[in-house]
């Protein structure tokens, strides 16, 4: 008679593959392109370019991805500081229109947009927990097996 205490194996399950192989990037350091657009984007290469090339994920052509990446964050960086320079006429969240109403600030929908392209390239280049997650393994646990490796063979 079958235990009726015994675990429910869900579908899909089984072992997970191992990832410990550990990839290394064809590089070892890669200089911050001419186009990155200011300071914040060249600091924002520097940090993230190592991070990635001692992950093992980092290729050279993944520079471009890494270029709009560090691009945008400068953009958002620049967008953040419009948006809270209150004084300024062009400041704040909203702006006055020329009949005197007010309207949401254009640099609101340009921050916006530079924080979902560094939600797509960061993904794309493994900067989000997430991905990352999955790109580095989320099996690396020390469960080797699965529940059935207990069972015996009849």
């Amino acid at each position: 008679m079958a235990n009726s205490n015994a675990p429910v194996r869900a579908s899909g399950g089984g072992r997970k593959r191992k990832t410990d192989m550990k990839h290394q990037s064809s590089i070892s350091r890669i200089a911050p392109p001419p186009e990155l657009i200011d300071e914040n984007a060249v600091r924002l290469w520097k940090s993230q370019s190592k991070i990635l090339i001692e992950r093992g994920t980092f290729e050279p052509e993944d520079a471009p991805l890494l270029l709009a990446y560090c691009n945008s964050f400068s953009y958002m960086i620049t967008a953040d500081l419009k948006i809270t320079d209150w004084a300024a006429d062009d400041g704040g969240m909203v702006v006055a229109t020329s009949d005197g109403s007010i309207k949401k600030s254009p640099y609101v929908a340009a921050r916006n947009d530079a924080i979902a392209q560094l939600s797509r390239l960061g993904s794309l280049l493994g900067l989000d927990p997430l991905t990352r997650l999955r790109m580095l393994g989320a099996s690396n646990s020390d469960d080797d097996g699965n529940e059935d490796d207990d069972f015996s063979e009849f």
